[in-house]
């Protein structure tokens, strides 16, 4: 009975605003493919993998302004509620930005190479750096680009932020190697393992452009990774003194995207407003943050992002808030950290994060027996923020889908066959997915 009620109020939270838009009903019950596992624990912290004792979890209101009134229109989500839900999200998780008000740092754009034949004739492939500096230091970010040769026009591009460097990542002996992050300390590129390595190959035939980017060269991702990253562009950065409200590695990373959109859309062989971003666990986390912060991506797809990401933080199940602060505690603001014994406590929760990306097209990804990244609760998120869509006369998700089957519709939801990571079904649904809302002119 527990299991019901917990499903119940998470489904009555979306519909407390009486907009006809915003209603919803009660969600449904854990699907057939939300397999309950043996519950663990993580160091000295427990894991919860039974939905039946979640418990009570209702998320905050999305609707409602922080005055009491009802938004039922785009104007008012754009004009009052974004922008009150975006500040609590910035003080509370994410942290404000670097260089948010501070120290000034000049951008610069430089390219070894544009539109050179590569892939047996499929692409063209340009290499470019993103340089940001100031008189602390500079922080240098390549991006590889890879274009359909036989496109007419600027083609659409999905940016991939990817946790091996560029050198790996792609089969083509032109790469320039850089750098990889491996325990800490720094070693050739070709030396690290590729990691979740991606197909293009459906993506050029199907018109699409692709770029690759690295995340360790916007911040490396360990405890003082601070001082040889973006971070340190702006301020002497110290991972363990910041301020309650200040950025950690996900909203850096998400900065450092932001500048690479802002350089593939100054790029002739780019079509700059359709410019998709891409990421997996905690780089779907970031593709989020990025795609809710910047507008100006087209479209994001997140795969298994899990806490702080696209799973709900008030329930407890898989990854929580609290195991998140234990081993990660540089990700995000100190403020979020503090609420590790009591996530219930935040003003904040992930569907909000996914609403600010209304009405432009999201597709949030789950595995199947990812149980740390609560695929159920992913969906949960995506069901509470389909009533922001829907004010813009967009769709979203109501029922929970079969495996390997999209459900909705500029708000997207797929659980695939697998585990955390890629699965084989992502890839048509991605494909699929970007035909509906940033189709290719050229194919």
């Amino acid at each position: 009975m527990r299991r019901v009620v917990a499903g119940l109020l998470l489904g009555l939270a979306a519909c407390a605003s009486d907009a006809p838009v915003a209603t919803m009903g009660p969600a449904p019950m854990p699907p057939a493919w939300a397999k309950d596992q043996p519950d663990e624990m993580r160091g000295d912290l427990p894991v919860n993998y039974t939905q039946a004792k979640v418990g009570v979890a209702v998320a905050p209101e999305l609707l409602v302004s922080a005055s009491g009134g009802k938004i039922a229109s785009p104007d008012a989500w754009t004009r009052e509620r974004r922008p009150e839900i975006e500040t609590l999200l910035v003080e509370n998780q994410y942290g404000v930005a670097p260089g948010t008000g501070g120290r000034e740092a000049s951008i610069e754009h430089g390219y070894s190479e544009r539109g050179i034949p590569a892939l047996n004739g499929l692409a063209l492939r340009t290499q470019s750096t993103v340089t940001v500096a100031s008189e602390l230091g500079e922080q240098v970010i390549d991006v590889l680009l890879y274009t359909p040769a036989k496109a007419t026009g600027p083609s659409p591009i999905v940016l991939m932020v990817n946790f091996s460097p560029n050198v790996v990542m792609v089969d083509d002996t032109g790469i320039r190697e850089t750098d990889a992050w491996v325990n800490g300390q720094t070693v050739p590129g070709r030396q690290a393992r590729a990691i979740a390595k991606q197909d293009l190959k459906p993506y050029l035939e199907r018109g699409y452009g692709v770029a690759l980017v690295y995340y360790g060269q916007i911040e490396p991702d360990f405890g003082t990774g601070a001082s040889d990253g973006l971070r340190k562009v702006f301020k002497p950065a110290n991972t363990y003194e910041r301020a309650p409200n200040e950025a950690g590695a996900i909203a850096t990373w998400a900065e450092g995207l932001s500048l690479v959109r802002e350089q593939l859309a100054a790029n002739d062989l780019v079509d700059g407003k359709r410019i998709a971003l891409y990421g997996v666990s905690r780089l779907g986390k970031t593709a989020l943050w990025a795609g809710a912060t910047d507008p100006d991506f087209a479209a994001v797809i997140t795969v298994c992002s899990g806490e702080g990401g696209a799973a709900l933080s008030r329930r407890t199940y898989g990854e929580t808030i609290a195991h998140v602060a234990a081993s990660f505690p540089y990700w995000f603001a100190p403020r979020w950290n503090e609420l590790a014994t009591n996530p219930a406590a935040s003003p904040v929760d992930a569907h909000m994060t996914l609403a600010m990306i209304a009405p432009r097209p999201l597709l949030v990804i789950s595995g199947e027996t990812d149980a740390w990244a609560d695929p159920y609760g992913e969906f949960l998120a995506a069901r509470l923020a389909t009533p922001v869509w829907r004010l813009f006369g967009k769709q979203g998700v109501d029922a929970a889908p079969e495996l390997d089957t999209v459900t909705g519709g500029e708000l997207s939801y797929l659980v695939h066959t697998g585990g955390h990571g890629p699965g084989p079904a992502d890839t048509p649904a991605i494909l699929d997915f970007l035909d509906r809302y940033m189709a290719a002119d050229s194919r």
